[in-house]
């Protein structure tokens, strides 16, 4: 009995074997469709950063520039009527790169020695002591001190006071005279394109030609 039963279920199952037209449903036949749709490595393409692209576009070339310099007040003024002869692409910028090392409240120079006490007489019965008559430099010889200050927000209020006493002619001027240091810049060109101003800068002692620093 159970061998007849086993053969009748041995028979059906190679019957039904026999009748299904290939792999059953969810196993082997999706692989090959799997496969089509990966996506093929050789068809790839990478596309460029189109918004680094249009960045690098937009960002205007760095403009050629020389700056010359260090002048001092004097020869920055004569530098600049020489520099006004050239053809130059553009106006130059002038620019302090050094700062007085002091600032001098001053009374400009008087006719001669005895005015400038006479004038000094005067200062200190307004009550300004710190005073004195200058003899060196030339340029300020018999004029007068009324101090001499590292801060500019004192010689400041030194000069108010001054103008508050009724004395309009003082002024505050650096010290040492022309300490203060004077460079130029001049877009439009680089240095090696203009050989003439190598020219004209050689002239000054000191002074030199160079890039401009952004």
């Amino acid at each position: 009995m159970f061998r007849l039963l086993f053969w009748s279920l041995l028979l059906a199952n190679l019957v039904l074997l026999t009748l299904l037209p290939g792999p059953l449903p969810g196993t082997a036949t999706l692989e090959p469709q799997r496969l089509l749709q990966q996506v093929q490595p050789d068809s790839v393409k990478i596309l460029p950063n189109s918004h680094t692209n249009d960045t690098a576009k937009l960002a205007p070339p760095a403009e050629p520039c020389v700056e010359m310099g260090d002048f001092s007040a004097t020869t920055a003024a004569k530098f600049e009527s020489r520099l006004a002869k050239l053809k130059l692409p553009s106006l130059p910028l002038k620019q302090q790169v050094q700062s007085p090392q002091a600032s001098l409240v001053f009374i400009p120079p008087q006719s001669d020695e005895a005015s400038a006490n006479r004038r000094i007489t005067k200062l200190r019965a307004l009550g300004f002591t710190d005073v004195s008559v200058v003899r060196e430099p030339l340029a300020r010889r018999w004029g007068i001190s009324v101090g001499l200050f590292t801060s500019p927000e004192l010689a400041a209020a030194q000069l108010e006071n001054l103008k508050k006493a009724g004395i309009a002619d003082a002024r505050i001027e650096e010290h040492p005279l022309n300490s203060a240091r004077f460079s130029y810049q001049l877009k439009g060109y680089a240095s090696e394109d203009k050989p003439e101003l190598k020219a004209l800068i050689a002239e000054f002692s000191g002074v030199t030609l160079r890039s401009c620093k952004h």
